[in-house]
């Protein structure tokens, strides 16, 4: 009999607490940015008001931890007693002009601070000033969180799919802290929990205790062919580079956006598909990244570890158990960029031939809308691996206007945790047709981040012209094809 209705945190859960240093986060976050209002400007006291509506939507959000007094026992999320909804919304305004290097400045700042351990582990921020008139929130959440929230998150429920969804708040649903349980009855239910199943308990301190790899490996294990494919990244580790230092406690953080019918042109033209353009992209930027910084890449390839969607038994089980990890090595050197691209197209063939558990690639057969969610789950599997580089996590949402009190979304762009070998990560979120690119960095190693912007955009126009061209030899070549004589 449980003395308290506390929930327990998973093992997962408590290794990801228990893992976080000063430099080392364990937060993740997504920065949406919207056109200007219909009104011309945003209304934060009217913003405050959708959130207290919503809010009952994601109870975990007015929850914080608490410790039993039993040693190596995980933490459990109890209603928080004083809750303050003002300290978890915050308003900003960028000076003037409110450029995009600016909002990015402004966003690293807050993205570089830790969540306060005593409160509810989430954060958003309402940044106006923005230069064409708009607005951004900027949502920041601790991974511990993940497991429980099975998708939803907070940003979820404030975006819309009409423009008029939130013209009409409605009242708050009414709501009382249940009482935060005492020391004594925290620790009858561990002990509890201890005597009914001594064995789950005692591999659930084990875990936590061994957090780093065993967590990364439980995450591995999902799919089919997993443990072949870490023995042998084990057997080839892949070279070391300046993406691959510890990380500092302070990032740096660059954004772009690429039109999502861009890519689609590319992909249909070359027949490979928008992730095998998605992976070709960033590796030519991030190798032009490391070639202006000085660094040598001939020959150079690099390790991304890839998040990827799974079907492993029925489809109601909880999302994150259909998501598993493979390792993809990218050429960094300078190459032709329709090579690059069949390079990363076979590559990505070979993954899904000998791991028959990997879907469609990354992240696209998951259901639902909860970007920032889900690439929290993609980041929980790289927590502390030396398996490779650098993270790449791909993200899909709808493909269809979204909105916040009638402003309509224009970019998602994640913020992804470093591992502590990573110093370099790139998410990808899909809106509304367009790819929302968010290059997160260390501060020390990786200075002049923003210049991948540039490159990421260059990549693509590159990829088009020879695209364009591609089909220009084809059209010229069936239409000579045509008028060609028959014999008689």
């Amino acid at each position: 009999m449980r003395h308290s209705h506390a929930e327990r945190l998973s093992a997962a859960d408590t290794a990801f607490l228990r893992m976080e240093t000063r430099t080392l986060h364990m937060h993740v976050g997504t920065l949406f940015v919207f056109a200007p209002p219909p009104s011309g400007r945003l209304d934060f006291a009217r913003f405050a008001q959708l959130v207290r509506s919503r809010l009952h939507l994601v109870p975990r959000y007015r929850q914080r931890l608490a410790q039993p007094g039993v040693p190596a026992s995980s933490p459990v999320w109890v209603d928080d007693p004083h809750f303050d909804l003002s300290y978890h919304v915050r308003h900003a305004s960028l000076p003037r002009p409110g450029t995009r290097e600016q909002l990015t400045e402004h966003a690293t700042r807050i993205l570089s601070r830790q969540l306060d351990r005593e409160r509810p582990l989430w954060e958003l921020y309402v940044i106006e000033g923005l230069e064409d008139g708009g607005f951004a929130l900027l949502v920041k959440s601790h991974q511990a969180m993940v497991d429980g929230l099975e998708g939803t998150d907070i940003a979820t429920v404030m975006l819309d799919l009409a423009p008029e969804d939130g013209d009409e708040l409605g009242s708050p649903e009414p709501w009382e802290p249940r009482p935060v349980p005492s020391s004594v009855s925290l620790t009858l239910d561990t002990l509890g929990d201890l005597a009914a199943s001594p064995g789950t308990a005692l591999e659930a301190a084990r875990r936590a205790a061994h957090a780093p790899w065993r967590v990364g490996r439980r995450a591995l294990d999902l799919g089919r062919g997993a443990v072949g494919m870490v023995r042998d990244r084990l057997a080839h580790p892949p070279p070391r580079s300046l993406l691959n230092q510890p990380p500092s406690a302070y990032r740096r953080f660059a954004v772009q956006r690429v039109a999502l019918a861009d890519v689609k042109e590319v992909k249909d033209t070359f027949r490979t598909t928008v992730n095998d353009v998605v992976l070709a992209v960033v590796a030519d930027a991030t190798g032009r990244y490391l070639r202006s910084r000085g660094a040598r890449t001939d020959g150079l390839w690099l390790r991304a570890m890839v998040p990827v969607s799974t079907r492993l038994g029925a489809e109601d089980q909880p999302l994150g158990s259909r998501v598993v990890a493979v390792f993809v090595d990218l050429p960094m050197f300078e190459m032709d960029p329709v090579e690059r691209l069949h390079v990363c197209h076979e590559a990505m063939q070979e993954v899904k031939a000998s791991h028959h558990a990997v879907g469609a690639g990354f992240l696209l057969e998951l259901s639902g809308f909860a970007p920032p969610t889900l690439h929290a789950m993609a980041a929980r599997l790289g927590a502390r691996s030396r398996l490779f580089s650098f993270l790449v996590t791909n993200v899909p949402g709808p493909q269809v206007p979204v909105y916040c009190l009638g402003a309509r979304l224009q970019g998602a762009y994640p913020f992804t945790p470093l591992g502590s070998t990573q110093s370099y990560s790139v998410g990808l979120t899909s809106i509304d047709g367009w790819l929302s690119f968010g290059v997160t960095a260390d501060y020390d190693a990786c200075p002049g981040i923003e210049a991948v912007e540039d490159f990421l955009t260059e990549g693509v126009v590159e990829l088009q012209a020879h695209a364009a061209a591609a089909r220009e030899r084809t059209t010229r070549a069936n239409a000579e094809g045509a008028v060609r004589p028959v014999d008689a």
